[in-house]
């Protein structure tokens, strides 16, 4: 027997416009993706005067190896949209086990003045900023942005990767952050 609870909302069917989720779709849909785990990434870009912009994130997947490329998942209502939008820059840093304290600064806007604070960020590709302390990073141009719901969906080419720590990666599980442990082979 399954342990499963299936939420169905027929189409056109709800009274609800294309648009919006009955509350029951969207809670069902918040509980099913909290476990899919996602590895925690910080997104980074430049303004034209070159000042750094961050945010956390973990809607980010690779797209294609030919061209290389990755998409990332951007609130339109997050500081950093327009500074997207405008360069077409962004680099997604892809962060380790132990690098919560990191998270924490690009996911309150309160601490937006600590996010670059640290020495370990320095300037790649197009001025780019990148965290040196990261499992890697992914330099991007965009190449298409879809607009969708509150968000826009930015596909970048990859133009530069910067292998960085090895160790196991910080992921974001059921709420919160997580580590891997792999079993040794």
């Amino acid at each position: 027997m399954s342990s499963l609870v299936r939420t169905i909302l027929p189409h056109g069917g709800g009274g609800e416009s294309d648009d919006t989720a009955s509350p029951l779709i969207a809670t069902s849909f918040c509980a099913a993706m909290r476990s899919i785990a996602a590895s925690v990434t910080i997104i980074s870009a430049r303004d034209e005067a070159r000042a750094p912009h961050g945010m956390a994130a973990s809607a980010v997947i690779s797209v294609s190896m030919e061209p290389p490329s990755m998409l990332i998942a951007v609130n339109r209502s997050a500081s950093i949209h327009p500074i997207v939008e405008e360069t077409k820059l962004f680099c997604v840093n892809v962060l380790a086990s132990g690098q919560t304290d990191i998270v924490s600064r690009f996911s309150r806007s309160e601490l937006r003045d600590q996010r670059f604070a640290s020495d370990d960020w320095e300037r790649g590709f197009e001025g780019l900023p990148y965290l040196t302390s990261a499992r890697c990073a992914v330099f991007c141009t965009t190449e298409a942005a879809i607009s969708y719901g509150t968000h826009t969906l930015y596909v970048g080419r990859v133009s530069e990767v910067i292998a960085g720590v090895v160790g196991t990666p910080l992921l974001w599980f059921d709420g919160g952050q997580a580590e891997v442990h792999r079993r040794p082979a």
